[in-house]
């Protein structure tokens, strides 16, 4: 039987992101239900390359999500822009993954894959950095820029992309939670809870365990009031699932 047989798993992560997700929880026997409570937009294409236009001293670019990898280069190639002589900083493996999509590998990869062990690890590698750029979104904590400005390090930050709440999906998700018993919901962002307490006041079966894809993730679910929450050690869909196959 497969470790996941009969569990019911909730999906909130973004729409483009979700199906990876879902379907290696179907791999693994779970009934799997995608409410994506947040929606993803890039935005204007002239400013983003207007910025770049600009920055004669870049040395690195650092990107802080899959979404900003795909929103920045998704710009660069229809304005048929290329980096030249940049080094590019990732927080993780998927990150990295993306990145390759585009032609690109990166040059630094942090062993734990969250925005403060990024910063960490940099600056215990490199020193006398010239100017950094951060590719982010407009939700994107500022746990990076607040470790290189504390390292004295010059960087601007540049947003790609807007995340928003996912209204169009409220009430699917009101009348998902009251049909079905979940035994998993997960969350791959803090948006992600904010946007699902937002949508729903409903009180949890005890049961019910919360997923968080890292500890920045879990700090906010327990702010906004969730319990019985699990997150896995090292911060990724995989492991994830790894966790709700043990439980």
């Amino acid at each position: 039987m497969l470790p996941l047989a009969g569990k019911n798993v909730l999906v909130t992560r973004e729409a483009s992101l979700a199906k990876k997700f879902t379907n290696q929880l179907l791999d693994n026997g779970a009934n799997v239900y995608e409410v994506p409570l947040l929606k993803i937009t890039s935005r204007s294409a002239v400013d983003i390359v207007q910025r770049l236009q600009n920055m004669d001293t870049l040395e690195w670019i650092f990107f802080t999500s899959v979404n900003g990898v795909d929103c920045f280069f998704s710009i660069l190639e229809e304005e048929d822009v290329t980096l030249d002589n940049v080094k590019i900083a990732v927080v993780g493996k998927k990150t990295a993954t993306v990145l390759a999509n585009y032609g690109y590998k990166p040059d630094f990869v942090p062993s734990i894959y969250d925005g403060e062990n990024l910063v960490i690890e940099f600056l215990e590698k490199y020193q006398e950095i010239k100017q950094v750029l951060l590719v982010q979104g407009n939700r994107s904590r500022d746990v990076v820029a607040k470790g290189l400005s504390k390292a004295g390090v010059q960087h601007q930050s540049l947003v790609v992309y807007d995340t928003n709440y996912n209204f169009d999906v409220e009430t699917k998700l009101r009348q998902v939670l009251e049909k079905v018993s979940f035994d998993f919901i997960t969350f791959t962002s803090p948006s992600t809870v904010e946007a699902f307490t937002t949508f729903s006041t409903r009180t949890l079966p005890e049961y019910t365990k919360i997923v968080c894809i890292g500890r920045t993730t879990e700090a906010r679910a327990r702010q906004l009031g969730l319990k019985n929450i699990i997150t896995p050690e090292t911060y990724t869909i995989e492991s994830m699932i790894e966790v709700m196959c043990n439980e």
